[in-house]
């Protein structure tokens, strides 16, 4: 009866802990690993050319966020933890925007992947314990989440 109960506890919390690890699977198009992200899922040229496209179009999106950063950095209080504290608030919803330009440009990427590529994508995922990405269309990309 006790092994049944420790068993049972034991399982709850691999469970758990396997559920609350869950993260998005990125890729961080975008990022420093733009040839790895070629190399691993054999982008062909036609790919790799609109991922480059995406990766500017990012580029200029997070550039007036960062701005905004700098700015908030520079000019905001920051003498005493009140105001440090009203600092991390503010910039929050700026670091939020850059993580969800990210995962739009990511989504993009994903949905231009053939089948084969975007199965290596799952399987990877899987392996990381990490949630695939929707695969976002042309169509689709215009719609807000």
């Amino acid at each position: 009866m006790k092994l049944k109960y420790i068993s049972s506890i034991l399982l709850f919390f691999i469970f758990f802990t396997v559920l609350g690890q869950t993260e998005d699977c990125n890729l961080g198009i975008g990022g420093k690993d733009t040839e790895t992200i070629i190399k691993v899922f054999q982008l062909n040229d036609e790919q790799i050319v609109q991922m480059e496209s995406w990766i500017e179009e990012l580029n200029k999106a997070n550039e007036v966020i960062e701005q905004q950063i700098d700015v908030l950095l520079e000019k905001h209080p920051q003498s005493n933890k009140e105001e440090l504290q009203a600092m991390a608030e503010k910039f929050k919803p700026l670091r939020a925007q850059i993580i969800a330009n990210s995962k739009i440009y990511d989504q993009k990427l994903v949905g231009i992947l053939n089948e084969n590529q975007y199965l290596r994508y799952i399987n990877l995922c899987n392996e990381a314990l990490r949630v695939p990405l929707k695969r976002l269309t042309s169509r689709e990309d215009l719609l807000p989440e």
